[in-house]
């Protein structure tokens, strides 16, 4: 039979799962004053990609619906 590695030892508190909703409010972290992040060159390559990448996704989508909708067939009067 497999027994742990190391014992647990006993704890003399009890231990109480408490949801988050439910604990004691805490303060909150402010980003006002930190500056501008630095960012290596590789990093900026990956984000600005990233963001081309969504933004040509957007695009597309845009285009899609525009096809679904009809909005670039000649209009027959």
């Amino acid at each position: 039979m497999a027994t742990l590695a190391t014992q647990p030892t006993p704890n003399d508190t009890p231990l109480y799962v408490i949801h988050p909703l439910d604990d004691v409010h805490e303060q909150k972290c402010t980003s006002e004053g930190l500056g501008l992040m630095h960012l290596t060159p590789t990093v900026r390559i990956a984000l600005t990609t990233l963001r081309v990448y969504l933004i040509a996704m957007t695009l597309i989508i845009l285009y899609r619906i525009a096809t679904l909708t009809h909005l670039f067939t000649p209009h027959a009067h």
